[in-house]
């Protein structure tokens, strides 16, 4: 039985699935980049939940030798679960990334015409192609321009003003993102990215406390550089996760992609 109540198959575009039918229009530019953005993101999706998934093993014997002393085992066993946790935590958070470039990109592409340099000529809504080298360079351009909801000067609420279809979408990422953006899903993210590396309970317990505790009159000192780092509960970070993936990440996500289809209305030809 799957520790998760949603398939992330439901996420997929309908590769495979589709119905050429003549007289249908060439794919743009949009709809390519749309279609693109969205199997990067279900990638990071699937990624996500593959290291989740592992967490959950109980046979460790294939990552390295059984060690004969029990709590230096059990310590190596919680020392891998840890990491397979951490990684599973960037890619949610890499996902959450994901939901703001495919949206910001299928939208202000919609916007603007280019020249074969690749400088704007004007706005307006366009669906046109270039060839491979240019559509390329197009796209890494326009990525440049994600941001963060609340970052200084991002482009959401401008996107809604000139591109209103995209709206809903837009809507979804702002809601989404106050919410999260102070969650301890996303905090612990930025300190593992930024700050360093949590210990956890569950390991420090198995392998035991400090050998010497430093007391000035009432209050204890640092006597061991455990006293110091940021410590949290493994069991309880994998738990959270697996609920933020199950009652938060996939309805938004599904909702999400579901809006940017209705405003992208790509050629079934994107989908090949």
């Amino acid at each position: 039985m799957d520790i998760f109540k949603n398939e992330t198959g439901k996420l997929e575009p309908p590769h495979g699935n589709v119905t050429i039918k003549a007289g249908v229009a060439f794919a743009t530019d949009q709809d390519m980049y749309f279609v693109a953005k969205w199997n990067e993101l279900l990638g990071r999706y699937n990624a996500a939940r593959l290291f989740l998934r592992k967490t959950q093993e109980e046979d460790w014997d294939y990552w390295f030798m059984r060690l004969e002393d029990e709590d230096f085992q059990k310590a190596a066993e919680l020392y891998i679960k840890s990491n397979l946790y951490e990684t599973a935590l960037i890619n949610y958070n890499i996902l959450v990334d994901l939901s703001w470039a495919i949206t910001y990109v299928s939208a202000e592409y919609a916007l603007y015409s280019f020249d074969k340099e690749g400088n704007i000529t004007n706005v307006k809504e366009v669906r046109g192609m270039h060839p491979i080298e240019e559509a390329y360079s197009l796209l890494r351009k326009t990525e440049e321009g994600v941001s963060t909801p609340h970052a200084k000067g991002n482009p959401f609420d401008y996107l809604k003003t000139m591109a209103p279809e995209f709206s809903s979408a837009v809507d979804l990422i702002i809601d989404f993102w106050k919410e999260f953006s102070n969650s301890d899903i996303r905090n612990l993210y930025n300190y593992i990215k930024h700050k360093g590396k949590p210990i956890y309970k569950e390991i420090e317990e198995t392998l035991g406390g400090k050998a010497v505790h430093f007391w000035i009159g009432k209050e204890e000192y640092p006597s061991d550089i455990r006293d110091v780092q940021k410590i949290i509960s493994l069991e309880d970070g994998i738990k959270e996760l697996i609920d933020f993936d199950d009652n938060i990440l996939f309805p938004y996500i599904e909702h999400l992609i579901e809006e940017l289809i209705i405003a992208v209305n790509p050629s079934p030809m994107a989908y090949m």
